[in-house]
């Protein structure tokens, strides 16, 4: 996949989301990439860490290196109740510079602002961007259409 791209990632259980990040991050690691994983309940830190442990036998080597982190939805994306999209903005450009969000609906039309400017932002930049959504999100259909490709896992496939 080129750099530059944001794509969707619809998810059913705790496990598809981990059966499809934990690949994705790891082929980043071995290809000498900092990665940041940005998990949305129902995943912990803790399941996080221990997905990853299981699949990458260089965790802690990539974790001294600082080459992966793992932060909470709410507290990358959300200020108090509500999204603050400049913080993440600049959130991104200082993880750049060094190496899904559970909304409320009136929060909806902000994040489509946010995902349509970052769109923008990612073009000439050397990331790749994977959003995880529940298959149950609200809006799944205008989520799809503000990323540049959709994945699905349902009942395993």
């Amino acid at each position: 996949m080129p750099w530059g791209r944001h794509v969707a990632f619809f998810y059913e259980t705790k496990e598809d989301l981990v059966e499809m990040c934990v690949p994705f991050l790891k082929a980043g690691l071995e290809s000498n990439e900092v990665c940041v994983w940005v998990i949305p309940e129902p995943l912990t830190g803790r399941d996080a860490w221990a997905a990853l442990g299981d699949a990458v036998p260089a965790l802690d080597r990539y974790r001294a290196d600082r080459r992966i982190e793992i932060l909470r939805s709410q507290t990358w994306y959300v200020t108090g109740d509500t999204p603050d999209l400049q913080k993440v903005a600049r959130g991104w450009e200082a993880k750049l510079a060094a190496s899904a969000p559970q909304l409320e609906e009136k929060h909806w039309a902000d994040f489509f602002e946010y995902e349509d400017r970052l769109n923008r932002y990612l073009s000439d930049k050397a990331m790749l961007v994977l959003c995880a959504y529940p298959l149950a999100a609200p809006r799944a259909a205008e989520v799809t259409r503000t990323h540049q490709s959709t994945i699905t896992k349902r009942g395993g496939e």
